[in-house]
């Protein structure tokens, strides 16, 4: 298949913290997760993966799962950008009273432990023709084929086929062919060779990140309801609604706050596509003069001033979600307004005040939490 972007426009490299196994990371500065981008290059990137979809499997009633934390956001982009997608999901670490889970792992990952949701999966999977899996990377498809076999031991009485779906590819040929051969086909904007240019991390000199955070308070905080779990099968169309009426109710209630000025929308790590939907919202109401997303994440990567390496600061902080987990937010600067878009449960933790206290240290000006809840 053609490429569809070029090694150079998605693939940055980093050095993982601690991380004997993969010492490297592959840094998108498109995706919206590590580094700030506009919403518009994103949109563009996922309406690239969600034509791939639709132009492999027309007419098929697609089932999208991303996978957490990195691509939950590219899994939500090409479900609703692909007019074959019905149902869509992601991989998740959060855990659930209600929640019916399976398991599988990730033997290169900082928290190898992954868990699929599966409630409601038996009254849609018998109508739905095609699991697509999406990835930011596919390095040897070896968690996503456990995840495969998971899926057919538990519903073994349903046919079900595959495909996969991702911004990089590093797999051999040998082991595309191998998949090919099972039915599932690999789609992917970018190919490139197993760890290519890593060692380029050897070259860097890294910097010692803000690994202290003090605490602050947003200057306005706001609840929203309507929320939807994509944690939890879900309908698209039903999940890219709500996502559009939460971005009408957020720029009702803050766009005082924002015309005409540097912002950022700021996911928080399991949590991204809906932040990118406000923030590209916002880029088309024209009224801001630059609006950048991307998140908080678990990964801890290295940091450096060099000229050519992707990640310059660091924050580390108490998540959101639950204290006494760690978490990241990298490439802060000095927005006018950072909007903190959420599903975090008020009160959970400290990390939304050590998430202002960072956002302030970097210059912003003024900083909003936005929450969706039930």
């Amino acid at each position: 298949m053609g490429e569809k972007y070029s090694v150079e426009q998605l693939v940055r490299v980093a050095g993982r913290e601690n991380n004997k196994i993969r010492p490297y990371l592959y840094v998108d500065p498109l995706q919206g997760k590590h580094i700030p981008v506009r919403p518009s290059e994103s949109v563009k990137l996922f309406r690239t993966l969600a034509e791939m979809v639709e132009n492999e499997y027309p007419g098929e009633r697609v089932l999208v799962i991303g996978f957490a934390e990195t691509a939950t956001a590219i899994g939500a982009g090409i479900a609703a950008y692909a007019e074959n997608v019905r149902y869509c999901i992601h991989t998740t670490r959060e855990k659930y009273d209600d929640a019916e889970y399976l398991y599988f792992t990730e033997s290169h990952s900082h928290a190898a432990e992954q868990s699929l949701i599966i409630n409601g999966f038996e009254s849609i999977i018998g109508s739905t023709d095609r699991i697509i899996f999406a990835e930011d990377e596919v390095t040897t498809g070896n968690t996503i084929c456990k995840l495969i076999n998971v899926l057919c031991r538990h519903f073994r009485r349903f046919r079900l086929r595959f495909g996969i779906v991702s911004i990089l590819n590093s797999m051999t040929d040998e082991r595309i062919s191998e998949l090919s051969a099972k039915g599932i086909k690999c789609l992917y904007a970018a190919k490139i060779p197993f760890e290519y240019n890593t060692d380029v991390i050897s070259k860097y000199t890294y910097c010692e990140p803000h690994d202290e955070s003090s605490q602050d308070s947003a200057d306005m905080s706001v609840s929203l309801s309507g929320y939807m779990n994509l944690r939890y099968l879900t309908e698209k169309h039903a999940y890219v609604r709500a996502c559009q009426e939460l971005a009408d109710r957020l720029y009702e209630e803050t766009s005082s706050e924002e015309n005409g000025k540097r912002i950022l929308v700021l996911g928080t790590e399991e949590f991204m596509f809906p932040a990118m939907m406000y923030a590209k919202f916002l880029s088309d109401r024209r009224k801001c003069s630059e609006v950048y997303f991307h998140a908080t994440t678990r990964s801890p990567i290295m940091v450096s001033r060099d000229e050519g390496y992707p990640l310059y600061s660091r924050y580390k902080i108490n998540s959101m979600y639950e204290t006494g987990r760690t978490t990241f937010v990298y490439d802060l600067s000095d927005y006018d307004t950072a909007v903190i878009v959420t599903d975090a449960g008020a009160g959970k933790s400290s990390g939304e005040y050590e998430l202002a206290a960072a956002l302030r240290d970097a210059g912003c000006k003024k900083i909003i939490t936005a929450r969706w809840t039930r």
